[in-house]
């Protein structure tokens, strides 16, 4: 059924034929119209999944055998984004960062971050509850020794899974 009514096409502006209930001309126009109003979340989670992909390469192709240890700087060098990762695993006095299968934790010397240990995810790790480790955290009677950073950062997460 030919509209009789002719409306315009919200992204180009040309006349639309067709259903009466068409609102684009075309789905090129279509499409167009949608990906430039994108809310800023869906734009957000669309970076943070291109990082996190990003920083999975990184560690998978510094990490072949397993396990490694690579300076700091090699990893910023690559454009490894340090704030951006999948979880987070704590064992006593250190924290993995996990990046899908690989995990990595900060090394300190002289009390400053110079190296980095990678390592390959564990299946361990999979039961790790996060909710928990951040009521540790947060109550100092508890033996958890973290840097200030590390609960910063888990404090920014959301509560319980």
């Amino acid at each position: 059924m030919e509209m009789t009514d002719k409306k315009q096409c919200p992204q180009c502006g040309k006349k639309i034929s067709g259903r009466l209930d068409k609102k684009f001309c075309d789905a090129y126009c279509r499409n167009s119209f949608n990906n430039l109003n994108k809310s800023v979340d869906e734009l957000m989670i669309k970076d943070s999944n291109r990082q996190l992909r990003l920083n999975r390469r990184i560690l998978k192709s510094l990490c072949p055998e397993g396990k490694a240890t690579i300076r700091k700087e090699v990893l910023a060098n690559l454009s490894f984004d340090f704030t951006t990762f999948t979880g987070m695993y704590p064992t006593a006095g250190k924290v993995y960062y996990l990046c899908y299968d690989y995990a990595y934790t900060p090394i300190m010397e002289r009390e400053t971050i110079r190296k980095v240990l990678i390592v390959q995810k564990q299946g361990y790790m999979d039961s790790f509850d996060q909710g928990s480790t951040l009521k540790r955290l947060q109550n100092p009677e508890e033996n958890w020794i973290y840097p200030s950073s590390i609960i910063k950062t888990l404090s920014c997460l959301p509560k319980g899974r």
